[in-house]
């Protein structure tokens, strides 16, 4: 999985300026006035050919009157208990202020890998005022300006040099076992799923959300098919299960569905989707992972009238992105349902290795674009000329055509529909890359 860099530090010490030059997008909302981040935000980042994901987080303050700050300040702690690498970061113009004494002994204690870093160092003066820091007691901090993109290449490649080099063709070849996150909102039965398919009661199991701490690696071998499941945690400690949590929760979640190629993502059948589920599902989509929709607790009163037509509507008004979306209804504790699990994944596995001939795409496109043809682009006709499979996992296509600029998105979506009906690949999200002849 992709290691973890969260940047810390208190309000308005440009994090969030610093966060949005790394992932190159204007993600995070930057403004004079501190405490503008408040939830964590995380994206995928990149340097010198190593990737990992980034953590935003809000101003860290140790004040136990402001309840607002307490819950940002929890909710920066949890990104310091799943980061791999710490970016520290200072206000060079401010200079060294209580907070910041205070988080640096929060830090240390966690004993993680930590980068000092000094911001807003845009002139010598400031420069030379910095000095100051070293009083923190570290043995090194870095002069940046995250306003000016000073600073920054120095400081990353020092933070990356202990990274890999992301290389997807070797990391596929070193594990070749299908690779499947278990994830969902707290005290859904992932952990109880995980412990019936293994046949063994593996992971500890508790009625009380938050059990499980972090994510866990569990090989299996059925049918001489190869998995590799990872249970993700729902909350990250039992100290923390009545902070509210926005969107999909935790690093460790994100992780997961970013390492895997299969989602499981477990829904309480007696609530049926909740916003939460669609957070994830819509991750999951975005990252073109083939989810599996596992509704647990059918066993329930509450969950007494769904049926399996009930299932299938609630995923289409649910969740209209999802083209033929997999689903099965199951109760873990009663232990229905279960059998269905591995024939789906065994199915789903080998559509995910689909390989087409060029011919048969080529007549599929044809077949495809004249049903439906797209609208002129600047009164000229959009010509589809060749189509190849450039890569399995999930299938990724390559369309050449006598433009690329000005096509519409609703067209890509009606090709990636139609082209999934062609090629029977329900469930199974596919790329489609167009070049230009």
């Amino acid at each position: 999985m992709k290691p973890c860099i969260a940047i810390i530090g208190r309000p308005n010490v440009g994090k969030s300026t610093f966060f949005n030059r790394l992932v190159r997008k204007r993600k995070a909302i930057v403004a004079d006035s501190p405490g503008v981040t408040r939830d964590r935000i995380f994206a995928d980042a990149e340097w010198n050919g190593k990737e990992f994901l980034l953590v935003d987080t809000g101003g860290m303050i140790f004040d136990k009157e402001a309840k607002l700050q307490a819950d940002i300040s929890r909710q920066s702690m949890m990104a310091v208990d799943e980061a791999d690498i710490i970016i520290f970061l200072m206000d060079g113009k401010d200079g060294v202020m209580a907070e910041d004494e205070n988080l640096a002994l929060y830090l240390r204690k966690t004993r993680k890998k930590i980068f000092w870093v000094v911001n807003k160092l845009e002139s010598p003066q400031h420069d030379d005022a910095s000095v100051d820091f070293y009083r923190l007691g570290m043995e090194k901090y870095y002069s940046i300006s995250t306003a000016h993109g000073l600073g920054i290449g120095d400081l990353m490649d020092d933070v990356t040099a202990d990274l890999a080099v992301t290389n997807k063709e070797i990391d596929k070849s070193r594990d070749q076992r299908l690779r499947i996150a278990v994830v969902g909102k707290p005290n859904v039965g992932k952990s109880s799923l995980l412990n019936r398919l293994l046949g063994e009661k593996r992971l500890v199991t508790s009625n009380q959300p938050g059990t499980t701490m972090d994510a866990i690696e569990v090989p299996l071998t059925v049918n001489n098919h190869h998995y590799r499941f990872i249970d993700t945690a729902g909350l990250r400690k039992k100290a923390r299960v009545r902070e509210r949590i926005e969107g999909y929760g935790n690093v460790a979640t994100i992780r997961s569905i970013d390492f895997a190629q299969i989602v499981l993502l477990m829904v309480d059948a007696t609530e049926g989707i909740t916003d939460q589920d669609i957070r994830i599902a819509s991750l999951a989509d975005e990252k073109s992972k083939t989810i599996v929709f596992i509704f647990n607790k059918i066993d329930l009163p509450a969950a007494k009238d769904f049926s399996e037509k009930t299932m299938v509507n609630l995923l289409k008004d649910r969740l209209p992105f999802i083209y033929k979306p997999n689903a099965i209804r199951v109760s873990v504790v009663e232990n229905r349902g279960l059998n269905k699990i591995f024939p789906l994944l065994e199915k789903l596995d080998k559509q995910l290795l689909t390989k087409v001939t060029t011919g048969k795409l080529n007549r599929m496109l044809k077949e495809i674009t004249t049903q439906h043809q797209h609208p002129l682009i600047y009164h000229h006709p959009l010509k589809f000329y060749y189509i190849t499979q450039i890569s399995g996992i999930p299938p990724a296509f390559v369309i050449f055509c006598n433009m690329v600029s000005g096509i519409k998105p609703s067209y890509v979506r009606y090709l990636k529909k139609k082209m999934m009906e062609y090629l029977a690949l329900d469930g199974i999200p596919i790329r489609i890359y167009f070049r230009k002849r």
